[in-house]
């Protein structure tokens, strides 16, 4: 186990560090395994140094690149793969060690209330992304959107300038129906403040550029 100060989305991108003796021990393992380790949020504790108190729900992550540096150091990149339950936590190995019980992300049947929280989350979020980037003043073309509920969910998640117990939160929700549902939500709420924070901006630039003519 890896507890972290961010969620880990499956498909997610995970670059890293690692120093600590504990972990090094644990990424040479992998490296010779290429096994996958799991990643969860802390909820009290540290990144470094003693025991944190993760969530109970995490992501499996495995490495896709390695290097080893001066002093047995690792930079690596890693990848989320699949949703986990953490059972309980077992005697460290010196890393944290636990029971796991991976998540069945299977299809669900297309509901009514399925299909118009995916309609709402394919219209809401370009409107969003556009918003957010213009707020440093930059453009983008649109992202290609996946059509599975739960990769949806798993492929905005990292992108939504939320905290990491909002993500944690879509995270957990088992259900595709509720995840999007709950993904839905929070773009609506994100779009209204955006919109505002963009008008701010707007309102500052236009006034300074006007103040120095």
């Amino acid at each position: 186990m890896f507890p972290l100060r961010t969620v880990l989305f499956p498909g997610m991108p995970l670059p890293l560090r690692v120093f600590e003796e504990r972990y090094k021990t644990m990424t040479r393992e992998l490296l010779q395994s290429g096994g996958e380790f799991g990643v969860l949020l802390i909820r009290e504790g540290n990144e470094v140094g003693g025991a944190a108190r993760p969530y109970d729900v995490g992501t499996l992550a495995r490495i896709e690149e390695s290097a080893e540096m001066q002093g047995g150091r690792y930079v690596l990149q890693a990848r989320g793969t699949r949703r986990f339950r953490l059972r309980r936590m077992l005697a460290p190995r010196p890393y944290p060690y636990g029971e796991i019980e991976l998540i069945d992300d299977r299809d669900e049947p297309p509901s009514i209330p399925l299909r118009a929280a995916l309609e709402t989350v394919r219209v809401t979020f370009p409107l969003y992304f556009r918003l957010a980037l213009s707020l440093t003043d930059q453009w983008a073309q649109g992202l290609a959107l996946p059509d599975d509920p739960h990769a949806l969910v798993n492929f905005l998640g990292p992108w939504l300038q939320v905290e990491e117990e909002a993500k944690q939160r879509l995270l957990e929700l088992e259900g595709a129906q509720e995840r999007v549902a709950h993904l839905a939500e929070i773009l609506d709420d994100l779009l209204l403040q955006t919109r505002d924070q963009v008008d701010e901006h707007r309102r500052s630039k236009f006034n300074a550029i006007g103040s120095g003519n």
